[in-house]
């Protein structure tokens, strides 16, 4: 009989607990949080007389996109390490702070850039994106 009575409290125990953590469950649901914050697609004007802000996080690479294969790239001093690969220029920080500007020919373009580094919620990877591209040409 004290063996039936040990079971039957070791059950409503069990009941209450589970009881408790759905409760809790259902008053304090928990937000799910993307994988990665840094997903959505950044993207970034190119323009020669205003140059743009890019922010490198130091340890982490930055990517800048471009529409197509940049021909040259000249930087203002060696704080930064470039590596261009196809349309893409890999960007990493080679001191902890420090700040450049970069200008990238493209085509029959030039794409002027500051290059800031900081130590967290850089920049990973920005689309570089030519003004130009979206006005049309109209004939009358």
């Amino acid at each position: 009989m004290r063996f039936l009575i040990q079971i039957i409290i070791v059950f409503l125990a069990l009941l209450y607990i589970d009881y408790a953590l759905s409760k809790e469950a259902l008053v304090k649901p928990r937000a799910l949080k993307p994988h990665n914050t840094q997903d959505v697609e950044k993207s970034i004007t190119c323009d020669d007389k205003k140059p743009k802000l890019v922010r490198v996080t130091s340890g982490r690479v930055t990517v800048l996109n471009f529409p197509f294969k940049p021909k040259e790239v000249v930087l203002g001093s060696q704080i930064f390490d470039f590596k261009q690969i196809k349309n893409d220029l890999v960007i990493m920080a080679t001191h902890a702070l420090g700040q450049t500007n970069v200008v990238v020919y493209l085509e029959e373009r030039r794409c002027s850039f500051n290059l800031v580094t900081v130590k967290s919620g850089g920049d990973d990877i920005l689309i570089v994106k030519d003004p130009k591209d979206s006005q049309y040409e109209v004939r009358f």
